[in-house]
């Protein structure tokens, strides 16, 4: 058995390989030359001149394959359980990109259900903001009870780490239940909106809204929901796609008076895609019609400021 994990001995092969006849210079490969001509894979031609025999020839390309799959380095998965780990249920996407992509390029969606099919699901640990005038607390599947109130008094809000969200059993209020959900991808909405007595805010990143599904499914049923976001095509889509996942009628929730803000801060549409007023409520249409007849947008920011805010859907 040759060793053509050796480097200098691998080239030679490859050599032998690519040209018809070699010369052999170097007294360091005379060893292999005598061991592959002894195994009749090597024919001497004189003049230090060699050629390979077809058998020589099939035994060189065997045993460079099997050389490189030998010095090649082990996969991510072979790498992580020789180092004695075991991937959790839910691994951080960033870690698990950074030790199977080293570039840390992002997971597809088919990549995605490989991991969760091997029993590992990816997180991005985003988290769920939220902020209510009137305290709450939460009850979690495993029986413990939350009291809210401190947090909200003190620092004006809470934070649900996405990873705690699969144990949210309900909210709880002691007194009047709350009347809306307000959800929103915008922090500065989050932070400035003039929040009403019965409602809930939360917020989640633009990439996460999906978070907001299991706060939903632990609010009372009378809940209604609505959104806050750029007022434009995609602002649209976005609060649409939301209303199917959650099975909700689309709502946005909107200063009552737009005129101003529309006047004085609307742009162009960046997107090529135009306002499809066909596919949006009526109500939202009327509301909205400047920007639909001049396809431009607003941004859910400079209208965060205002006083006074309405459900339109």
């Amino acid at each position: 058995m040759i060793d053509f994990t050796h480097p200098a001995w691998q080239a030679f092969a490859r050599e032998l390989l690519a040209q018809a006849r070699v010369r052999v210079r170097d007294r360091n490969l005379q060893p292999l030359v005598a061991l592959l001509r002894d195994n009749q894979l090597l024919h001497s031609l004189g003049g230090q001149q060699v050629e390979l025999t077809p058998a020589g020839r099939r035994y060189l390309q065997r045993e460079l394959t099997l050389a490189s799959l030998a010095c090649a380095p082990p996969s991510p998965e072979e790498w992580i359980h020789g180092q004695g780990w075991q991937l959790k249920e839910r691994v951080n996407r960033d870690v698990l990109a950074a030790l199977y992509r080293k570039g840390g390029q992002p997971f597809s969606a088919a990549e995605q259900i490989d991991f969760e099919d091997k029993g590992v699901g990816l997180c991005a640990d985003a988290a769920l903001r939220l902020r209510a005038s009137r305290p709450f607390s939460l009850f979690l599947q495993g029986g413990q009870l939350l009291d809210a109130g401190p947090w909200l008094q003190t620092l004006g809000e809470v934070s649900l780490p996405e990873r705690s969200l699969t144990g949210l059993g309900k909210l709880i209020w002691p007194g009047d239940e709350p009347a809306r959900l307000i959800t929103t991808e915008c922090l500065g909405v989050f932070a400035e909106l003039a929040l009403p007595d019965d409602a809930l805010l939360a917020w989640a990143p633009c990439e996460a809204l999906h978070l907001l599904a299991p706060l939903l499914a632990a609010l009372p049923p009378g809940v209604s929901w609505h959104h806050v976001t750029d007022l434009d095509p995609a602002g649209a889509a976005r609060v649409q796609a939301l209303a199917a996942r959650f099975a909700r009628p689309a709502s946005w929730w909107l200063p009552r008076d737009l005129a101003p803000f529309m006047a004085t801060y609307a742009t162009s549409l960046a997107d090529h895609r135009g306002w499809e007023p066909s596919q949006l409520p009526q109500a939202l249409c009327r509301a909205c019609h400047p920007l639909i007849a001049a396809q431009q947008g607003l941004g859910a920011e400079v209208m965060a400021l205002a006083l006074t805010w309405q459900a339109l859907g």
